[in-house]
C-alpha cells in the first residue's frame, strides 16, 4: 500500500498572494531599512565614484579617476564628446607624464546601499556618509557629516573645529575664535585611512627607466643614494643621512580627479602666478602621512620621520638599539627648542627582513606605526591643542590681529574673506632621516588628508564660505546637520548653500536656515558599494568587482 501524499497543486489565488506579500515585504524593506541609490556627480570622489573617466598611465600601470569630459569646465565650453573637439590632456599623478588621449569611455557612478536611519535604533554620527533630500530641490545628494546638531562649526586650515551651543554663546566675531572651548573633530582610524589620499607612491616609478622622470624624493649623500629613479631606494653609507620631499612638488588640495579643467595645473605651486587667470588656485595641505618599507643592509637602523608645519616640527624616532618609539614635537622657530615627548612606548624590528613604518600627522595629533600597529600617539596620547584663532595663526605665520586687518578680498560675510587666500598659508616639509649602517627602502609613500578649504575653484567667484569665517560660521539647531563632500574643490555643499536655493516648500513646512540638512531631509547612511563602476577598457563593460567595498 503506497503512503505517497499527493499536494494539491497551487492555484492562481494561492500564487498571487505569495506574489503579493513579497511585493509588501520588498516594499517595506526598501522604504524603512536598505535602499540602493546610484552616485550621479564626482562631489565625493575618489572616496565614491560619480561618472568618470578612468586613466591608466603607460608609463607604470598607474589607474585613477578623472571627472567626465561632457562636464562644463570653468572659463571654457563644455569638453565635447571625447576626442572630436577636443583631446583629454591629463597628468599622471606618479610620474608626472603628460597623457593625452582621444578616445576615453566614461564609466558610470558607483551603486550603494544605504541604511535608513530609525530614530530608535541609530541615528546620524559624525564622519558618516550620508544620502539627503537637497533642500533646494527633492534630489538625492551624497556627502559626508561633518556638523552635528547643537553645535557651533568653523574650518580653519582644512580642518573642522566645534564646540556646543548653550543660550549666551556668541555666534560671530574674530574673539569667537580664541576661546578654549573650541575642540578640533577627530576621525577614528578606519575613516581616517579611507579619506587619505594618495601624493605619491614609489612603487610606480616608470617601468622602464625613464631619463625625464624626476623622484620627488631626494637624498644628500650623493653617491650614497642609489635608485631614486626606481622602486627601491638604497644607502650604502654609514652615519646619518635624510631623504627630503622635493619642494618642486607642493603638498596641496589640488586632486587628480580634477583635471578635467583644461587650465587645472596638477603641480601647481600656491605661491606662483598662474598664467590662465581662471586656473584654480591650490591650499597647501599639512595634514600628512608618510610610510615605507625598511631592512637594514647589516646594522641596525634609527628612522625619524619629521615634518615642518605650522611653525612646528614633528616626527618619531624608532630606535631598534634600545627598542623604544616616540612620538615628539617642538617649535620650529625657536632656536635650540627641546622636543617635547607626546607618547612613547618599546618597539622590536626584526634585522632580517622589512619593516613597515607609517607616521601620520592628522587633525592636530601624531600617529606612529610599525608592522601595522599602532605604537605610539594617535587621537589621544599623540595631541596638541590648537584653538581656532591659533591654528589660523599657527597655519599661516601671520598675527592674528594682523588676519583681522586684511579686507584686501573682502569680510568673509559678503565676500570670500582673508582665509581664502592659498599664498598667505605656509607649505610643509617633510624628510625621512636615518642614523646607522646602509638600508633598502621601498613602497616610498606619502598620503594628505582630505582638506576642507575656503573658497576653493568651484565656480563660485567671490562668495563667502560658511564657516570659514569668524564672522560666518553656523550655529546648528537640534535639528540640523552640516554636510560637505569628499572632494572639496569641487563640492557644492553646505558651505556654499544660499537662501535663494532653499525650496519654498521647504522653506514653510521644513527648515529655512540656508547652508544645514534638516533631520526629516535625512534618507540614510550609505554603507556599501555593491556594485562599483563599470570597467570601460575592455570590448565589453563590467563591473570592477575588485572595488567592491564597505564605506567609512
Amino acid at each position: 500500500m503506497s503512503t505517497t501524499k499527493h499536494h494539491k497543486p497551487a492555484g492562481i489565488k494561492e500564487t498571487l498572494t505569495s506574489l503579493i506579500i513579497a511585493f509588501m515585504l520588498a516594499f517595506l524593506f526598501r522604504g524603512f531599512v536598505i535602499e540602493g541609490f546610484v552616485i550621479p556627480t564626482g562631489s565625493m570622489a575618489p572616496t565614491l565614484m560619480g561618472k568618470h573617466m578612468q586613466i591608466t598611465s603607460p608609463v607604470n600601470g598607474y589607474k585613477w579617476a578623472v571627472g567626465p569630459w561632457d562636464s562644463v569646465s570653468r572659463g571654457g565650453p563644455p569638453l565635447r564628446i571625447q576626442g572630436v573637439k577636443r583631446p583629454i590632456r591629463v597628468n599622471d599623478p606618479m610620474s608626472g607624464q603628460a597623457i593625452s588621449k582621444t578616445k576615453v569611455k566614461l564609466s558610470t557612478g558607483d551603486r550603494v546601499f544605504v541604511l535608513k536611519y530609525l530614530p530608535v535604533l541609530h541615528s546620524p554620527d559624525r564622519w558618516d556618509v550620508v544620502v539627503f533630500k537637497f533642500p533646494g530641490s527633492h534630489i538625492n545628494y551624497i556627502k559626508r557629516l561633518v556638523g552635528l546638531p547643537g553645535e557651533q562649526l568653523v574650518i580653519v586650515d582644512g580642518d573642522v573645529f566645534t564646540r556646543p551651543f548653550t543660550e549666551g554663546t556668541a555666534k560671530s566675531g574674530w574673539d569667537t575664535w580664541e576661546e578654549d572651548s573650541w575642540q578640533i573633530a577627530r576621525k577614528p582610524e578606519r575613516v581616517q585611512r579611507t579619506m587619505f589620499l594618495p601624493v605619491f607612491d614609489s612603487k610606480y616609478a616608470p617601468l622602464v627607466e625613464d631619463p625625464s622622470f624626476r623622484s620627488p624624493w631626494v637624498g644628500d649623500s650623493g653617491a650614497s643614494w642609489s635608485g631614486l629613479h626606481t622602486t627601491a631606494y638604497t644607502y650604502s653609507g654609514s652615519g646619518s643621512t635624510v631623504l627630503s620631499w622635493s619642494s618642486s612638488r607642493p603638498i596641496t588640495d589640488h586632486s587628480p580627479y580634477n583635471q578635467v579643467n583644461p587650465a587645472f595645473k596638477l603641480f601647481a605651486n600656491p605661491e606662483e602666478e598662474l598664467s590662465d587667470a581662471n586656473a584654480p588656485r591650490p591650499f597647501p595641505v599639512s595634514d600628512i602621512a608618510m610610510a615605507l618599507n625598511i631592512k637594514p643592509t647589516d646594522e641596525p637602523v634609527t628612522v625619524m620621520p619629521t615634518i615642518n608645519a605650522r611653525g612646528m616640527q614633528m616626527r618619531a624616532v624608532i630606535d631598534p638599539v634600545s627598542g623604544s618609539a616616540s612620538v615628539q614635537i617642538r617649535s620650529d622657530e625657536l632656536e635650540n627648542d627641546k622636543w617635547e615627548v607626546l607618547d612613547s612606548s618599546s618597539v622590536q624590528l626584526a634585522g632580517d627582513r622589512y619593516t613597515h613604518i607609517e607616521f601620520w600627522h592628522v587633525d592636530q595629533s601624531l600617529w606612529l606605526y610599525v608592522d601595522g600597529a599602532l605604537v605610539c600617539g594617535g587621537p589621544q596620547a599623540g595631541a596638541y591643542t590648537l584653538t581656532p584663532a591659533q591654528r589660523a595663526q599657527a597655519a599661516t605665520g601671520i598675527p592674528y590681529a594682523d588676519l583681522q586687518e586684511d579686507t584686501s578680498v573682502g569680510d568673509g560675510v559678503h565676500n570670500a574673506g582673508v582665509f581664502s587666500r592659498p599664498e598667505i598659508y605656509r607649505q610643509p616639509t617633510v624628510r625621512w632621516a636615518f642614523e646607522g649602517g646602509g638600508f633598502t627602502l621601498n613602497a616610498v609613500r606619502l598620503d594628505r588628508d582630505i582638506s576642507y578649504q575656503i573658497n576653493p575653484y568651484s565656480g563660485l567667484g567671490t562668495k563667502p564660505t560658511r564657516g570659514g569665517h569668524p564672522d560666518f560660521f553656523p550655529t546648528l539647531t537640534p535639528d540640523e546637520y552640516f554636510m560637505c563632500g569628499d572632494n572639496s574643490p569641487r563640492s557644492h555643499d553646505s558651505r556654499f548653500w544660499t537662501s535663494e536655493e532653499i525650496n519654498p516648500w521647504v522653506r514653510s513646512e521644513i527648515n529655512a536656515n540656508p547652508g544645514v540638512v534638516h533631520r526629516d531631509l535625512i534618507v540614510g547612511k550609505a554603507f556599501v558599494v555593491y556594485f562599483p563602476a563599470m570597467l570601460s577598457d575592455g570590448p565589453i563593460p563590467t563591473p570592477d568587482v575588485g572595488k567592491i567595498r564597505w564605506i567609512w
